[in-house]
């Protein structure tokens, strides 16, 4: 099977992924926070050690302040709803995912926030030089995603801060799309908050996630989900302190001992070197895919400005016949659909039809593009009926 649908999740992770949820299912995990025992012990340190590669690769300050949750879509949820109160404004893009705009949308429809949302171009990068026009005096944030997960287009979310007015408005970039595959640093980049999620770029296991926060934006969030941490135990109230503000209930202990291997293991080759591969793979195809008449890149038509995440419009094809096609006949794993992302769709024209995506990660080959290259010809001489 040639696995190409690595921006939905990574198929193939680093061997010491598996070994390290294996081991930690199979010679017993405590309950950290809960004991003094060996295996509490052992179980917290497992988590510390997230924490710290996690701070290694986004540049948080304090390892307190790197906070794991079971997903990015329940980080956002947390950041969104623990930030804003009501009568905030918030700035976002048509360019979000729906873990983003839902809860945007929740909090409007319940009449607590108002937002607009930034225009995207023809390459799907959002309009951010827009930004004066749409801020208000009770502008509270700007969230967005770095990274589009329909055209892969990376956004620049590090001149954010230098286009707004009132410069402590918190910035939050959902970075679900970019982790792992491009540099996303806290302070390098002007930002807040980041969310992320451990099972695409990190090459972690599904069930796992998180966000960074600096302190200032940590004073005006209050925590959205409440519980049981194993600290201020006689206390009804959720502790205040990082990170068991944000930390209510049992850790995902095999997730997170499978995060901390996929982490671990990028930090060891280095994100620069992760990148410079993508170059190679996203200039490879994109070379190779210009003579398929009837096949086009959403998004930058060059390895530049984005990630090898690619979502193809194919001239007389139903993008689900397309996938099943790549599947049944060459053995390829797409998707095809609207990928979570409407408002994108639709500002790009495919609100109708949605795309048929093909994502590369850090072991997918040269040899396996070759083959997605062959099966969009395929695909081609269906299209013009010379098969």
């Amino acid at each position: 099977m040639i696995y190409l649908d690595n921006a939905s999740t990574t198929f193939i992770k680093p061997q010491s992924v598996y070994d390290a949820m294996y081991n930690t299912m199979k010679n017993g995990i405590g309950n950290p926070g809960r004991g003094a025992n060996a295996v509490s012990m052992s179980a917290g340190r497992i988590i510390e050690d997230c924490r710290i590669e996690l701070l290694k690769l986004f540049g948080a300050l304090k390892a307190e302040n790197v906070i794991l949750k079971s997903s990015v879509t329940e980080a956002l949820n947390t950041l969104i709803i623990g930030l804003l109160k009501p009568g905030d404004h918030i700035i976002s893009s048509v360019m979000e995912h729906n873990s983003v705009l839902r809860p945007l949308e929740k909090l409007r429809k319940e009449g607590l926030i108002t937002y607009d949302l930034l225009p995207c171009d023809a390459q799907g990068r959002v309009a951010i030089e827009k930004i004066p026009e749409l801020e208000k005096k009770n502008t509270k944030a700007v969230i967005m995603s770095h990274v589009s997960n329909l055209t892969g287009t990376i956004q620049p979310i590090g001149e954010i801060r230098h286009l707004l007015n009132n410069k402590n408005i918190f910035i939050l970039a959902d970075a679900a799309q970019s982790a792992g595959y491009i540099n996303v640093t806290l302070d390098e980049m002007n930002l807040d908050a980041i969310a992320f999620t451990g099972h695409k770029g990190l090459m972690g296991p599904q069930g796992t996630g998180g966000f960074i926060i600096n302190d200032r934006i940590n004073e005006q969030l209050s925590p959205v989900f409440t519980g049981g941490t194993g600290s201020d135990s006689l206390s009804l109230e959720q502790p205040l302190f990082l990170p068991d503000k944000f930390e209510a209930g049992t850790h995902n202990l095999p997730g997170i001992a499978g995060l901390l291997e996929g982490v671990r293991y990028i930090n060891s080759i280095s994100i620069d070197v992760i990148y410079s591969e993508s170059l190679k793979k996203m200039s490879h195809f994109i070379q190779n895919l210009d003579g398929i008449r009837s096949v086009s890149i959403m998004g930058y038509h060059s390895a530049e400005n984005r990630i090898p995440n690619f979502s193809l419009l194919i001239t007389g094809s139903d993008y689900s016949e397309a996938a099943f096609i790549l599947e049944q006949k060459f053995d390829i794993i797409t998707r095809s659909g609207y990928h979570c992302a409407p408002l994108a769709h639709k500002s790009l024209g495919t609100g109708n039809t949605g795309s048929l995506r093909a994502s590369f990660g850090y072991f997918t080959t040269e040899k396996e593009i070759d083959q997605l290259i062959t099966g969009l010809k395929y695909l081609d001489e269906v299209n013009h009926g010379r098969l």
